[in-house]
Formats: structure tokens, sequence, C-alpha cells
């Protein structure tokens, strides 16, 4: 079980890597074309400067959410620089435990922002409705507690058993 569990997790993040990179690329190639443009022929892509922005946001939300897979997320490690492994695994149960607290009440704001933003009635490159760009938010604070839950099972583990995984 623990295993399936575990490949859910990699499973997850490997989508998450393959869609921010492609993100990464897309982002990079508008944003170096539309200078292009701009430079040589004093002209540009409309729409180009508002896909960007939306490809920051995606792209920053998605980073984060790999970061915590890979936990590689930012941390201030003041005291659990002097603590013995197994007390820095259960600090780390504790800190976790409270992100993932946090990204369940960001995840309720995120749901109460899009129901918002869907009345407004505003559209994406007059495309589609503007709040289907922001639906990486909730995904995202879906996202960090669930890589979380995996993160904390393996500090637990480490901290009753002495060893990870």
């Amino acid at each position: 079980m623990k295993r399936v569990v575990n490949s859910l997790n990699d499973w997850f993040a490997r989508i998450e890597g393959f869609v921010l990179s492609l993100l990464l690329a897309v982002m990079i190639f508008l944003a170096f074309f539309q200078v292009v443009m701009r430079d040589i022929f004093n002209a540009g892509i409309p729409w180009a400067d508002s896909v960007v922005r939306l490809l920051v946001l995606w792209v920053g939300f998605l980073g984060a959410a790999l970061a915590t897979k890979l936990e590689q997320n930012l941390t201030v490690e003041v005291l659990t620089k002097y603590m013995p492994e197994r007390a820095k695994h259960l600090a780390a149960v504790v800190v976790k435990t409270f992100a993932g607290v946090i990204c369940f009440f960001l995840f309720c704001a995120s749901f109460r922002y899009l129901h918002t933003e869907s009345t407004t009635g505003q559209k994406f490159l007059h495309l589609f409705p503007e709040w289907y760009t922001l639906i990486i938010i909730p995904i995202t604070f879906a996202l960090i507690p669930f890589h979380l839950v995996f993160s904390v099972a393996n500090d637990i583990r480490y901290f009753v058993k002495g060893k990870s995984q």
C-alpha cells in the first residue's frame, strides 16, 4: 500500500514537472519573441503580455507545489540546525502540519475568490471567462497539502523508527 501511495505522489510530481517545464518554455519563448518583435519590427503581439503574465502565475504556483514534493521549499533553519536528527523530524512534522492547515484555509479562500471572479463576467483575451485562468490557485493549495502528507508520514516514520522510508 505504501508503494502505491508513494508512486501516486511521484506520478503527480512528474505531471507537475512536465506541465511546469512546458509552461516555462512557452513563457520564455513568448517573452523573447515579443522583445524581438518590438525591437526589430516596432510591433508586437497584443495578447502576449497578458499570456506571459498569466504563465508567470501558473509557473509560480506549480513551482511551489513541486518544491513541496521535493522538499525544496523555503525554510528557516535557525533552531533545527542544532537539534538532534530525530527532533528535527518532529519539528518538521509540526511545521508541515501547520503549513497544511494554512493551505486548507487558503484553498477555501481561493474558492471564494474564484466564485467572486466568476460573477464579474470578464473574459480572458475575449475567449473564455477570466476566472478559468485562476484555477491554478485552488489546485496548488490542494497539491501542497497532498505532498505534505507524504513528507509528514516519512518524518513520523523517522521519528518513531529512527530511519526514513
